[in-house]
């Protein structure tokens, strides 16, 4: 409230009137003359000093010490009591979730629009959500007044906050906030489901921004909080068209479609109703495996070793922290490590050292690079761990002794300060839930659902092949827009490298129509599937396409990038360095930026060393130094618009970009533009949703695989019998009387005997062994002695 004394207007804060000085003396403080100006904190230092000289004396607003208290106020005073006494246990252990907390499971979640709050988290999710926001929030205000408020303008532009991509934008840049935040325990599928909502997470955003700009206004930092860019850029992402349809609707709505492929409008139509159902049933069982997955996540957290102070290890500390004795078993859990440094990845990942405390080496573990760990503080004896930081591991050091865990925070975070100077486990998580891989499929449903059959949509043509009938299919050879037949390119028996049978030189020749939207190849074991691809792919580069090759795995993507290597093409392998196969590592994203950026980081690194030389040698003058700190700044901002002109000049050059389906969504891949052709391999192992990210980036695409062995790992059995095992491949293969479908039938590495069981079972009896390994036995292999 404002008091008018002594002919001068004074603020009288809100903040005083909570806790008032023990003499009883009032403070007011003067307010700003106009809103024209923000006062700044040596003005705000000021006024507070010439504010103490205008003290008012005023009675006492509440009873003295001695005096009587009125007995209605006892209630009120115990709840205060109740409530201190709980924020204290919550700083000091953590938030201990109650019994109905503990009973709340994630499958009885309903996501919509509404913000999930207390009812549906519980407590503890709620301030575990609070918390992480009030950092981001923070962090969002403090630019404005630090003058970045541009930088940070542009960025929201650049991920269009608002749109159903900014959206997912929003989600992910929060991430890196909640990560540092330790999970209540036994309540981590809960805080992993909340975390990917977008409408709870910008309820919990706008509440403490709001909060974070009023405490400003009240320490004189800034005049009006509403009128802040920070609030106004917030307002304008609310009353965007896109927020207010996540906020309302489950399901986004679909722009008009006209025909454009040769159909009548009606058909296409139909053929669009089809696309919603198929994207509105995908979307459901993702989310009944997403919540399977977090059950199961939850679990293996749970199973996770966890001893008390009166509990006894199952082994002796030396197992955990020596491996001298040969018939010690493997194990997925390290012990005793100590932080050592920290430092900035490719791509901002924030990578931590760890090292093995004493002189000991590493145990026998069965982790490897790409594991996806769980990292607690605990004693010596690896008991007492704290809550869970989510990671993966980057790296095992050469010298036996350390280890490199890549963190989901940003460097500079309070994670490393956390667990500096403490005794550290790592313990590998089988089953981690991972957020981004769900909401990249949802994305890919998103963009079938609303671009699908856009004129604009490269992908147009496989849209429709996969979701017309077969007089759709028809009516679009008629009007030459496709073309079901084999390639009239020169004869493809030319090949410099290998010797192709009749259905591989068919596949090939289908492989090469550029007017064939779809191809589905089978490949049979031994039958020369991953060949057939590499010869396809050169040849594809030759005639002039950019080709893009994913695949469910890893292991699979680099299996490609192996035989690939000796084909001479420039290929680009793009993905997180740590999943990365060591024996294909100089084919990737990272090796390469960083081979291009060596020589202008060792330049950069010594402009650093001088500067930083002359900041210890200038301390004490404040001006110098600060402008030597913005020098520093602005190497690290250079350095970062290099090697994002880099990453994007590489991938430009690139003849080939090979993925996983789900890092096909990555922004890098995305600012390419279309390819010419998208190849899938293994494409019977992954759930149809993911095949769909690369698809809609590509003109045409080829589905390679076999659906007759492994399918796509599902946990749900509802989510499984819904359909969601079924792959794209199985689904394409079925289509349009085998119209889209090609096998291999020649295969090359069994003995006949053991082939025909396979044909029979498996393959309708078309599977023929090659005269070469038709009786060919184990006995006449030259590594077996007889």
């Amino acid at each position: 409230m404002s008091l008018d004394l002594f002919s001068s207007r004074f603020l009288f804060s809100s903040g005083a009137a909570k806790k008032l000085p023990s003499r009883r003396r009032v403070t007011f403080v003067a307010a700003a003359p106009s809103s024209a100006s923000t006062p700044s904190p040596a003005r705000s230092q000021d006024a507070s000093s010439s504010s103490r000289q205008r003290s008012v004396r005023v009675a006492p607003l509440g009873p003295s010490k001695g005096a009587p208290r009125p007995a209605g106020g006892n209630g009120r005073t115990r709840r205060r009591r109740q409530r201190r006494t709980v924020e204290g246990g919550q700083e000091q252990g953590g938030c201990v979730p109650s019994v109905e907390e503990a009973s709340i499971r994630v499958g009885t979640l309903y996501e919509n629009g509404d913000p999930l709050g207390r009812k549906e988290l519980g407590r503890c999710v709620v301030e575990w959500l609070r918390q992480g926001m009030q950092s981001m929030a923070s962090k969002f205000a403090s630019a404005e007044l630090q003058g970045e408020m541009a930088d940070l303008t542009t960025a929201a532009l650049t991920l269009n906050w608002g749109s159903a991509e900014g959206q997912l934008g929003f989600v992910i840049q929060a991430q890196p906030y909640l990560s540092p935040v330790p999970m209540p325990k036994g309540l981590e599928a809960l805080c992993f489901k909340a975390c990917t909502h977008y409408p709870t997470l910008f309820d919990h955003f706008q509440r403490e921004l709001r909060g974070v700009l009023l405490s400003y206004q009240n320490q004189g930092l800034i005049y009006d909080w509403r009128s802040t860019q920070t609030w106004k850029l917030l307002k304008e992402m609310a009353n965007s068209t896109h927020h207010r349809a996540a906020v309302r609707r489950t399901t986004p709505r679909t722009k008009a479609v006209h025909s454009s492929i040769g159909i009548s409008l009606k058909k296409v139509r139909l053929m669009q109703d089809r696309i919603e159902d198929f994207v509105r049933h995908m979307s459901d069982l993702l989310r009944i495996e997403r919540d399977a997955e977090l059950e199961f996540t939850q679990e293996e957290l749970n199973a996770t070793t966890m001893l008390d102070n009166n509990s006894k290890p199952s082994k002796p500390v030396e197992y955990l922290v020596t491996h001298g004795q040969a018939q010690q078993e493997q194990c997925d859990t390290i012990c005793n490590l100590s932080v050592i440094s920290s430092s900035t990845g490719l791509g901002g990942l924030h990578l931590v050292l760890f090292r093995i405390e004493g002189e000991h080496k590493l145990p026998p573990t069965t982790l490897s690079p790409g594991d996806m760990v769980c990292v607690r503080t605990c004693n010596s004896r690896g008991e007492g761990a704290t809550s869970c930081m989510q990671g993966f591991l980057y790296n095992l050091g050469e010298d036996g002794c350390s280890i490199t865990v890549a963190l989901e925070s940003r460097h500079g975070d309070p994670t490393f300060s956390r667990l500096f100077g403490k005794s550290v486990r790592i313990d590998r998580i089988q089953g981690l839930a991972d957020a981004l891989t769900y909401e990249r499929n949802l994305e890919a449903l998103m963009l079938l659902q609303r671009n699908g059959l856009l004129k604009s949509n490269a992908s147009i043509d496989v849209v429709a092949t996969l979701f017309g009938d077969g007089k759709d299919v028809m009516k679009m050879e008629q009007n030459c827009l496709i073309d079901w037949g084999e390639s009239s390119l020169p004869d493809p028996r030319l090949s410099e490298r290998y010797a192709f049978d009749d259905s591989q030189l068919r596949a090939l020749s289908l492989g090469l129509n550029k007017k064939r939207p779809v191809l589905v190849i089978q490949g049979p074991p031994g039958t020369g599937k991953t060949v057939l691809l590499t010869e396809l792919i050169v040849r594809a580069v030759r005639q002039g396409e950019n080709v893009l090759v994913t695949a469910p795995s890893n292991a699979a993507v680099d299996n490609m990038v192996e035989k690939l290597s000796s084909t001479g093409l420039n290929i680009v392998r793009v993905g997180n360095p740590a999943r990365i196969s060591p024996s294909v590592t100089s084919k990737s994203l990272a090796e390469i930026v960083n081979g291009r950026l060596s020589q202008f980081r060792k330049e950069l690194e010594r402009k650093r060393t001088d500067l930083r030389k002359d900041l210890r040698d200038c301390i004490e003058d404040d001006s110098l130094a600060a402008g030597i700190r913005q020098l520093l700044k602005q190497l690290g901002r250079d350095l970062e618009m290099k090697e994002k002109e880099t990453i994007m000049e590489v991938l430009s050059d690139a003849q080939v970009v090979l993925s996983t389906n789900t890092g096909a969504a990555d922004p890098l891949i995305r600012k390419i533009g279309c390819f010419d052709l998208v190849i899938i391999d293994e494409a019977g192992q992954g759930i149809e949703p993911s095949c769909w990210i690369p698809i809609l980036q590509g003109k045409r695409c080829i589905l390679a695989g076999d659906h007759c062995q492994l399918a796509p790992a599902i946990l749900s059995r509802k989510a499984l019998e819904g359909g969601l095992g079924k792959s794209m491949m199985e689904r394409a293969s079925l289509l349009h009387d085998g119209l889209l479908t090609t096998r291999l039938t020649v295969q090359h590495r069994m003995h006949d005997s053991i082939a025909s069981w396979a044909s029979k079972e498996m393959y309708q009896g078309l599977l023929q062994s090659s005269h070469s390994v038709a009786s060919h036995l184990l006995a006449d292999s030259p590594v077996v002695k007889v």
